[in-house]
């Protein structure tokens, strides 16, 4: 089965990860794609909701679509979530697997500075999403590709319009008490039902 790997914070999950999900699907002919909720996300700050919290909107989100399934293996490990950690215990629990790491530009434009990036490209092929136009998110060329770590000719480019949606904008927006659009109803449900996001230090309304 060739299974796409889909990371990240989800705090909280939005329909811009759903529809990067279902363009990498598209682009490299996926059975399935896993999403990973980060535990400690090693190059960013704490996430404001709970592991637990963000895990289950990600199960809410996906619940309907049969091709998306959910993984905790970062949130029941210990210590920061690297990339490659996370590969080899799916690895070891999917032998029969093919994995493909889906990432936006954004991310894998850093790429090389990553841990163990040899690891990575070893364990999983690369698939790129990225939108059509944009300064920041221009399609990158063969050689932008390389440039970052990545190579060029064992990655999957997948450039399709998908919603530029800010998981900030979202938070700040809900603690603001503003109308939010871009939640699955599920997690917006569940969001407001826990008064998720609504009482956050960080956001000056």
């Amino acid at each position: 089965m060739r299974v796409g790997i889909l990371g990240g914070t989800f705090d909280p999950i939005h329909l811009g990860h759903l529809a990067a999900a279902r363009a990498a699907i598209d682009c490299a002919q996926l059975d399935r794609i896993l999403f990973v909720p980060s535990g400690t996300p090693p190059h960013r700050g704490r996430a404001v909701a709970s592991g637990a919290q963000r895990l289950e909107m990600c199960r809410l989100a996906v619940d309907a679509e049969r091709v998306f399934e959910v993984s905790d293996v970062e949130i029941r490990r210990n210590g920061p979530s690297y990339t490659a950690d996370t590969l080899r215990e799916l690895t070891a629990e999917r032998p029969n697997d093919q994995l493909f790491l889906v990432l936006g530009w954004d991310a894998a434009r850093l790429f090389s500075s990553w841990r163990e990036p040899e690891e990575v490209r070893r364990l999983a092929t690369m698939v790129v999403v990225t939108r059509p136009t944009g300064d920041a998110s221009e399609p990158p060329d063969a050689a932008r590709l390389a440039a970052a770590g990545l190579d060029p000719a064992k990655t999957v480019l997948c450039v399709r319009p998908t919603p530029d949606i800010s998981g900030s904008a979202l938070r700040t927006a809900i603690a603001c008490g503003e109308p939010v659009r871009d939640l699955p109803a599920a997690v917006e449900s569940y969001i407001a039902k826990h008064r998720l996001y609504m009482d956050n230090p960080d956001v000056g309304c």
